[in-house]
């Protein structure tokens, strides 16, 4: 069976951005990166490259070519302290958008630039400030000690998201993915059951209620020397001792110097198996846009 992910890169191809798009938008990327790090510089707070913006700096220096997204990660104690600074410093060209602010439907911060707009076929739909190009902020959360304990908890976290996604698509429709579905019916059945389910979850308690269970449920208020990215793929995908994250090296990513755990290799092995290996082009999982622009 396909993942969503497979399915819509696979749907919207013809929404792949162009060679020169994608090089304006990983410049555009690198810059705002550039001013995350120098207010967490100046502040000497620590955050790490994440996800595939780790692998692209391992494998490839910098971007992966084809990705059109960059992640960091930071410990919640030190997240706190760049809230503060980030907000205060940087808010005549960027917004910190975070979890149950109003119409907001993800469960991670995210950093937006201002005067752009970059708009996700599948996304599409959302409120315009929410279409604009982005950093995902992953928090590094404490997570209880117990791996049974994590697995409960991990099954109401994950629920609660697919629920607040399924909401998200009934409230903010596509347009571009409905337009779409008339021509492919495998996407239609599957964008029309997902609204379905979207309008049973707005129905009972709505989209922001699954999101405050997220929040709720992602961290524990104490320290157990265990750690995960709940708002990652799901809530026990990345657990981890908290020395991975607290132990790092630095690693150049455009030629410039960025912190990933020194254990970056059983990290990523975690995420993606054989990290090394480039997959081959039909496998290349990349988010269309359906529009992309900077004022």
């Amino acid at each position: 069976m396909k993942t969503s992910k497979e399915m819509y890169t696979e749907a919207f191809r013809e929404y792949a951005l162009t060679d020169e798009q994608l090089s304006l938008l990983h410049k555009t990327l690198f810059k705002m990166l550039l001013d995350v790090k120098e207010v967490c510089d100046r502040h000497n707070i620590k955050f790490l490259l994440s996800g595939g913006t780790m692998l692209g700096a391992v494998r490839h220096g910098g971007f992966i070519p084809w990705d059109d997204d960059l992640d960091i990660m930071m410990l919640r104690s030190e997240y706190k302290k760049f809230r503060t600074f980030f907000l205060e410093e940087t808010s005549n060209k960027y917004d910190l958008v975070e979890p149950l602010e109003p119409l907001y439907s993800n469960k991670k911060p995210k950093i937006f630039l201002k005067n752009s707009e970059f708009r996700e076929v599948v996304y599409a739909g959302l409120p315009d400030r929410y279409s604009k190009v982005f950093i995902d902020v992953f928090l590094i959360e404490d997570v209880p000690a117990s791996s049974k304990r994590r697995k409960i908890i991990g099954k109401v976290y994950d629920f609660a998201f697919l629920a607040s996604s399924l909401a998200a698509d009934y409230k903010y429709p596509s347009k571009v993915v409905i337009e779409k579905g008339k021509n492919n019916k495998e996407l239609k059945n599957y964008y029309n059951f997902r609204r379905r389910l979207g309008f049973i979850f707005n129905t009972f308690f709505g989209m922001r209620f699954y999101i405050w269970i997220t929040t709720k449920l992602s961290h524990v208020k104490k320290e157990t020397g265990w750690v995960a990215i709940p708002s990652g793929i799901r809530y026990n995908r990345e657990v981890f001792k908290k020395n991975m994250f607290t132990d790092l090296i630095e690693i150049s990513f455009n030629g410039v110097p960025f912190n990933i755990p020194r254990k970056y290799d059983e990290y990523l092995k975690n995420l993606y198996n054989d990290y090394m290996t480039i997959p081959e082009k039909k496998d290349r999982i990349v988010h269309s846009a359906y529009s992309f622009e900077l004022y």
